[in-house]
């Protein structure tokens, strides 16, 4: 096999990968599976190890481990990084990747005893970047120290454009259907206390703190609670 064809394998191969991951992410229908998608068909891709996503928290203060194939799946959620605070956090606060062969060795290293992580040797970490804001990063790691190929900075760097847009919007449905859960949620206590008050003759707080209670002692959501006394009351 000559070396163009060596080349022209590469790519194709590459491609490949990219659009497994573009159908995979497309495909999935909420946050947490789109990440785990993302982690794992990447290290397959890349073969590697292990590769991790963090996200930006609401403050923009930490980045916060919410997906790996490869490090303890204990660490999602409550492994974190300052923003700038280790290779990861180095690659997303400069917006651009961080490679080491050695990453321990790297002055910008910083270890996470909770993630598993002291059995990697190699670490490369690139930006998320949508529409020119920094949402996280991702990285990859090898149990063998690895130098880093343009070509393979350049397809995490691709997998992370793709991801980027896509994780923004997983975000954004998230948060949005969060906001017309609670606002829902809200109507329908507001109407379960209005009927406690007429029923019993008691105050707006009396009535909440009676709603409040019965999802206490039953174990259930507030909503529930409430969604049972208007049932009752057939209104």
């Amino acid at each position: 096999m000559t070396a163009s064809d060596s080349l022209t394998k590469k790519y194709q191969a590459q491609l490949s990968a990219l659009r497994e991951i573009t159908r995979a992410i497309s495909a999935a229908w909420s946050l947490d599976q789109i990440l785990a998608l993302i982690t794992r068909k990447t290290a397959r891709a890349m073969d590697v190890d292990s590769c991790s996503i963090y996200l930006l928290d609401d403050g923009g203060e930490y980045l916060v481990l919410k997906a790996t194939t490869g490090l303890a799946p204990q660490a999602v959620g409550h492994a974190h990084l300052k923003f700038g605070e280790g290779l990861t956090g180095h690659a997303a606060k400069i917006g651009k990747p961080v490679a080491a062969s050695q990453a321990s060795r790297d002055p910008h290293f910083k270890y996470l005893p909770e993630t598993k992580e002291k059995m990697f040797q190699s670490l490369l970490a690139v930006p998320l970047i949508s529409r020119g804001k920094v949402i996280g990063a991702v990285n990859v790691q090898t149990r063998e120290g690895r130098e880093y190929s343009s070509d393979e900075i350049e397809l995490l760097s691709i997998i992370a454009d793709v991801a980027a847009g896509e994780l923004e919007k997983a975000l954004l449905y998230e948060e949005i259907g969060g906001l017309k859960e609670a606002l829902e949620t809200r109507k329908l206590v507001e109407r379960a206390k209005g009927i406690l008050m007429k029923r019993h003759s008691i105050g707006e707080q009396e009535a909440f703190a009676r709603i409040q209670q019965q999802a206490r002692t039953a174990r259930r959501a507030m909503r529930e609670i409430a969604e049972a006394i208007i049932l009752a009351e057939g209104v």
